[in-house]
């Protein structure tokens, strides 16, 4: 399919979006730095309580039950109130736990913090690449959805490297609370720029505000290489001729179960987001520091390696955003699978290497392969998961299969998060062993159950999962300049402007 859409003005959206990424990341790493400021473990009386490794995981746990519940959640509010309204409430309800967590004093509100934090960003995490997708052009969906990737490493850097530098604050509470009332700020301009920047075009359709969605949509792709808005009249011919046969047939959640090609749409968005968790990427992004003091270094030495392991992340989000569309998600997927597997090979034999002999070289090799894993799932896997998933569903079906996908994300997350404490104080790194014998199981799969996507609309994503009724109209013959003003003039729109199009940068 021909893509037509010059226009920068979806990717500026896109980018915008994806500050709620940023937020997605920082209020899900910021425990691992906060919970290394001594300052922060005196005042909450951790270094004291019988139960302090029981404390710890419940910061990460109870957060995480609360991004299970957001992204759940999330479905409902998407498909009624909207993509923006959805938006603005999810970023509300982050800013009111970060507000909650600096604020904090004694332990037990922390955790009720992160629980109201966790609402909110479950919700982000599912909306945000759900909104990039639906806005993005066929043949830069990759590049604009791997915004989310790209954000979401910035997201694992800032927590990082400001914990690192605040570690040298010397205001005690200044040490850990500024940097949990910094996460406010994201979700906040969120909240308040969603208002500025158009609906979701097929969203629209589904409520039968045509009008809106066609406005929308030249709004999202008008460019002085297309001053006619073909290109945003074709897609709208696509998006509502794929709408009227979705609307023969309403998606249920049991039909998710019992309809053999949403069955297996929703069978493949859980296997990528359990295998991409299996990995082990997040555990090792929360428990950083203590893989690092078990390697014999201090706390200043364990920020600073956890600073230089997050800037590995944009790094490869960045590569991984510029290259996906010419790869192929799924092509992505298995390069970073394999590639992730044999540097936890690498980080288990090392670790075992140390823990024998404590040799300094051992310690060095086990950061090299900690920092391989790192490259190898931000490069192919990271980005490329939310791509993946985000396209596979129908648009009657995209919000349920969504919240399902990023919901079965959490749940996994919360079943770690709530054995690592315990894990790491029992047998330390060799609960990587465990992960990698996982990943190893699930390699082989990806080969057998996900197909190809690249370069394909949303719409036309269902052929490929054998959906009975798929309209391919992008496909078909160019629309002429004259049946694109027709077109408009049957909705009631504006004419077009030449003169105004020029003035168009694309």
């Amino acid at each position: 399919m021909s893509d037509h859409s010059k226009s920068l003005y979806s990717t500026w959206v896109a980018l915008f979006l994806s500050i709620g990424s940023i937020a997605c990341a920082y209020y899900t790493v910021i425990p691992a730095t906060t919970s290394a400021q001594p300052s922060f473990v005196t005042y909450m009386g951790l270094d004291t309580a019988s139960n302090a490794t029981q404390l710890v995981g419940a910061v990460s746990g109870v957060y995480i039950a609360g991004c299970l519940i957001g992204s759940v959640l999330s479905s409902q509010a998407t498909d009624s109130l909207g993509r923006r309204k959805s938006l603005s409430l999810a970023s509300a309800l982050a800013v009111l736990g970060g507000a909650l967590q600096a604020g904090a004093s004694n332990i037990g509100m922390f955790i009720a913090a992160r629980l109201i934090a966790g609402f909110g960003i479950g919700a982000l995490f599912a909306l945000v690449p759900l909104f990039q997708s639906e806005i993005a052009p066929p043949k830069s969906r990759g590049l604009i959805v791997g915004t989310h990737g790209i954000m979401i490493s910035l997201g694992t850097i800032l927590p990082s490297w400001i914990g690192y530098g605040f570690y040298f604050v010397n205001a005690n509470g200044t040490q850990w609370r500024l940097p949990l009332a910094i996460q406010c700020i994201f979700p906040l301009a969120l909240a308040l720029g969603v208002w500025f920047m158009p609906e979701s075009p097929r969203w629209l359709i589904t409520k039968d505000r045509h009008d809106d969605a066609l406005k929308s949509l030249i709004r999202l792709h008008r460019s002085k290489h297309d001053c006619d808005n073909t290109f945003a009249h074709k897609e709208y011919l696509q998006i509502r001729a794929q709408h009227d046969e979705d609307e023969k047939e309403r998606v249920s959640w049991i039909q998710m179960i019992t309809v053999p090609t949403y069955r297996r749409r929703v069978g493949v968005a859980v296997f990528v987001m359990i295998g991409s968790q299996m990995t082990a990427t997040l555990l090792v992004s929360v428990y950083n520091p203590v893989l690092y003091g078990s390697l014999g270094y201090g706390v200043p030495k364990q920020l600073m390696f956890t600073g230089i392991w997050a800037n590995f992340t944009i790094i490869g989000n960045t590569i991984c955003a510029f290259t996906v569309d010419r790869m192929g998600r799924v092509l992505a997927l298995k390069i970073g699978w394999v590639g992730d597997a044999c540097a936890m090979i690498g980080m288990v034999v090392s670790l075992a290497m140390f823990e024998k002999s404590g040799s300094h070289s051992a310690a060095i090799a086990a950061i090299f392969f900690l920092y391989l894993h790192i490259i190898m799932y931000a490069t192919f896997v990271d980005a490329t998961t939310y791509i993946y998933t985000t396209e596979i569903f129908p648009n009657n079906m995209r919000g349920k299969g969504m919240s399902i996908a990023i919901g079965s994300y959490f749940l996994i997350l919360v079943v770690q998060l709530d054995t690592a404490p315990t894990a790491f104080a029992n047998i330390g790194w060799r609960i990587i062993l465990i992960y990698l014998c996982c990943l190893l199981a699930f390699i082989p799969f990806i080969w057998l159950v996900c197909p190809e996507t690249k370069g394909q609309s949303l719409e036309e994503v269902g052929l490929i999962f054998g959906d009975r009724h798929v309209r391919v109209a992008l496909d078909g013959p160019e629309l002429s300049p004259e049946q694109a003003l027709e077109i408009s003039e049957k909705l009631v729109l504006p004419n077009v402007n030449r003169a105004e199009c020029e003035h168009v940068e694309g």
